[in-house]
């Protein structure tokens, strides 16, 4: 392998369960550019809540990127520019939540550091137990994350507001999450897939939580675009995930390569499959293939 760029999804691939990022994953992250190889951290979290990380792995010192939102907008490290591909206007946003407002789930509209959140009362009820029963405090908010029913979204988003109904969203956003436990939440995949698949890219990040993308926007296909401006070849990159999102990823690159933990669809499109998220599955493969 004559790797130029290494590209990683965030959570569940380069994140442990602490949402941190290992000592040997950081040692070998920047040995990798210390030898030319780029680094790209692909998500669907925005650019703002990547930056901590860009900067612990130093790339804005090796001219790194992120693939922001899905693939909605591309990050520049070096010169701090972050370019913003496309997203969800008024009438989308209704739409898809229109029709995801048939089912008992969470549904968020997401922006760069502003989460639109509606609750239905039964889910609120649940997350109400679910506080209690975890010894939640107080002060975090109700908001889901992509791995539990309640989680701290302050860390990477300064705003949440709670909402009645897509009205009350009044600006274009990145992307539309939705969020419940899977076997609540599968139907609603399946429904939003067949209905909006000529109009949105719909990807399940993880068991409970999927995500709405503008159709043509996706992690893979802002690779592409990164790749040729770049000089980069397929043969050139490396991706590691874990996630539905990820399978686009996957698709364009020679060497897209699966963690441990990663769903099953994701390991059947692998390449080869590394260690988990939690022991160091991304430095273990680069050690391993002499990448680095």
């Amino acid at each position: 392998m004559n790797i130029k760029l290494i590209i990683m999804d965030m959570d569940g691939t380069l994140l442990d369960k602490d949402s941190k990022i290992t000592p040997d994953n950081h040692e070998a992250l920047i040995e990798a550019q210390k030898k030319g190889i780029r680094l790209v951290l692909a998500s669907g979290r925005s650019y703002k809540s990547l930056l901590k990380f860009g900067k612990e792995l130093k790339m804005d010192e090796y001219n790194g990127y992120f693939i922001g939102v899905n693939g909605a907008a591309i990050y520049d490290c070096s010169n701090d520019t972050n370019e913003v591909i496309k997203q969800l206007d008024k009438e989308n946003i209704k739409e898809i939540f229109d029709e995801a407002m048939r089912y008992d789930v969470e549904i968020m509209g997401v922006l760069d550091s502003t989460i639109y959140d509606y609750i239905p009362e039964t889910v609120l009820e649940a997350k109400k137990k679910y506080r209690t029963d975890n010894n939640i405090a107080d002060d975090v908010p109700m908001t889901a994350g992509s791995f539990s029913f309640i989680a701290d979204q302050r860390k990477g988003y300064d705003h949440i507001y709670y909402i009645d109904s897509p009205e009350d969203i009044h600006e274009k956003v990145n992307k539309i999450c939705i969020a419940n436990e899977s076997e609540i939440l599968s139907p609603v995949y399946e429904d939003l897939s067949l209905k909006f698949k000529d109009k949105y890219n719909i990807a399940k990040t993880t068991p409970r939580w999927l995500e709405c993308n503008p159709k043509g926007i996706s992690k893979g296909d802002t690779i592409i675009k990164l790749a040729q401006k770049l000089g980069i070849g397929k043969d050139e990159m490396i991706v590691f995930g874990d996630g539905e999102n990820d399978l686009s990823m996957f698709d364009v690159v020679d060497y897209p390569i699966a963690m441990g933990n990663a769903m099953d669809t994701v390991k059947k499109a692998a390449y080869d499959i590394t260690l988990d998220n939690n022991h160091d599955g991304i430095a273990y493969y680069l050690k391993k293939k002499h990448i680095i």
